[in-house]
């Protein structure tokens, strides 16, 4: 009787972790999408902060002379 409780038990546990497991490969993979937004979202700031730059240096040049 004591041995089928253990095993149920033991049952139990690697059920939680193998849960646990999924939960956190969905957990991961919605970070990673988050982190590559991010960074789509850097690059597109960095560009148009580039374009804008570009132009300001213009701006400045023209007003100097």
């Amino acid at each position: 009787m004591e041995k089928d409780k253990l095993i149920e038990e033991l049952k139990q546990k690697i059920e939680e972790e193998q849960m646990v497991k999924k939960s956190e490969v969905i957990l991961n993979h919605e970070l990673q999408e988050r982190i590559e937004k991010l960074n789509l979202q850097i690059e597109t700031l960095l560009k148009i902060n580039e374009s804008f730059q570009n132009k300001i240096t213009k701006l400045r040049i023209l007003l100097k002379k």
